[in-house]
């Protein structure tokens, strides 16, 4: 008889602090675009987001122990811990609530292949390069296209990442940003908990 693992599963929003350098750049973009009401609208929803999801995973009482934690955007680098606290220091919400849960025994697992989230990277710079000079429909199909094609390598990635370190016993939490379809992966194997 197959064993049924837990995992619990929480679908988010990013905000521009939480993917380090690349959000900086991209931010700075961003910013010329819209005006300083509507990123201070957006980051208030992502803190707010934020605020609601560290209620309800506090409201679980985890064995924080035994809590391995998945972080998309966060690569198998050795050092995530170190990038963690630098994301926190800048002022990301996503890794100041992960901090918290790391000091209460939480594991951060480096989660992603550094090279998908390097073309990830590149192919958002192509985008913002070309849209200033072409068309803006095709050249947002272009994007969408190779974008999903990415996403999907990078769930895969994801997947093996979470089975092959992913301890007997422990708990996984998994963040993962809207667009991602890492739970239709995951469904096969685990039995989900209802998202917070």
């Amino acid at each position: 008889m197959k064993e049924i693992r837990r995992l619990i599963y929480v679908p988010i929003l990013h905000a521009q602090d939480d993917s380090g350098r690349a959000a900086s750049n991209v931010s700075e973009n961003a910013k010329m675009r819209k005006s300083k009401e509507s990123v201070g609208a957006d980051r208030t929803a992502v803190e707010q987001m934020w605020q609601g999801i560290a209620a309800k995973i506090t409201e679980l009482n985890l064995p924080w122990e035994k809590t391995r934690i998945y972080q998309d955007g966060t690569p198998v680098c050795g050092n995530e811990t170190a990038l963690a606290e630098r994301l926190a220091e800048r002022g990301s919400t996503n890794y100041t609530f992960l901090i918290k849960l790391m000091k209460k025994g939480a594991v951060l697992e480096g989660t992603e292949d550094m090279e998908l989230l390097i073309q990830e990277y590149d192919l958002l710079n192509k985008l913002l390069i070309k849209k200033a000079v072409s068309d803006r429909d095709s050249v947002n199909a272009e994007y969408q296209e190779k974008s999903r094609k990415l996403l999907a390598l990078r769930d895969q990635f994801i997947a093996g990442r979470i089975a092959a370190t992913l301890q007997e016993g422990e708990l996984p939490i998994v963040f993962m940003g809207v667009m991602h379809r890492l739970d239709k992966l995951l469904e096969k194997e685990w039995l989900m908990r209802p998202t917070v």
